[in-house]
């Protein structure tokens, strides 16, 4: 009672929030495993996927305990290897004046309020949420490590898990309608073993998700 349930998570230093790497990586995997393997999901009760057979496996990684002589095995060790990282999303700056204009100064998170009802006493039970307003936008990259040629298609995968976490929400109160997200301005940057060389420039790839 009189406590906040689910608070946004913040830089411990500003007070901005932040979206999690983790949280934008295991919801991607999680709606990527359930469209490439629904029927291994459902036997298994919902377990995490954890074979290099699957495509979504190459792409997150798995567990090494989960493979039998896998340390022993060099083309294993390949696929053990996460080829994606996703960075921490934060704030623009844009977003940071229009919260604090629309909220104060160095607010950037508002509370929502909710009632629990019981349904045979009629008894409220109320509830508060932070979140952070509509509109808000945050800036996050993406790193896919291309190891062999056969991989480029794990891009057109993560562009799949873009798209599926679109159509779903992140995090907690998605059926409520909270937590919807749109992924804008997104830009693909090809940098091979001469762009680290310094003897050619990245390729840049304009991209609507």
């Amino acid at each position: 009672m009189g406590g906040m349930d689910n608070p946004v998570v913040k830089n411990p230093i500003t007070g901005e929030p932040y979206i999690s790497g983790s949280s934008l990586k295991g919801k991607m995997r999680s709606l990527l495993e359930w469209q490439e393997a629904p029927e291994v999901l459902i036997e298994s009760g919902g377990q995490v996927l954890n074979d290099p057979k699957y495509d979504v496996c190459k792409l997150f990684g798995v567990s090494p305990g989960s493979i039998p002589n896998a340390k022993n095995d060099k083309k294993q060790k390949n696929i053990l290897v996460s080829r994606a990282i996703v960075r921490d999303a934060y704030l623009t700056e844009e977003s940071k004046q229009m919260l604090q204009l629309q909220l104060g100064e160095n607010i950037f998170t508002e509370i929502k309020a909710e009632n629990n009802i019981d349904w045979l006493t009629s008894k409220a039970t109320p509830r508060f949420f932070e979140r952070v307003p509509k509109g808000a936008e945050f800036e996050g990259e993406i790193v896919l490590t291309q190891y062999v040629e056969e991989n480029e298609k794990l891009l057109a995968l993560i562009i799949e898990g873009m798209r599926l976490l679109q159509d779903s929400y992140l995090g907690g109160m998605g059926s409520r309608g909270a937590v919807k997200i749109e992924f804008k301005n997104v830009r693909i940057y090809v940098r091979d073993r001469d762009y680290y060389l310094g003897e050619k420039d990245e390729e840049i790839i304009e991209k609507t998700i």
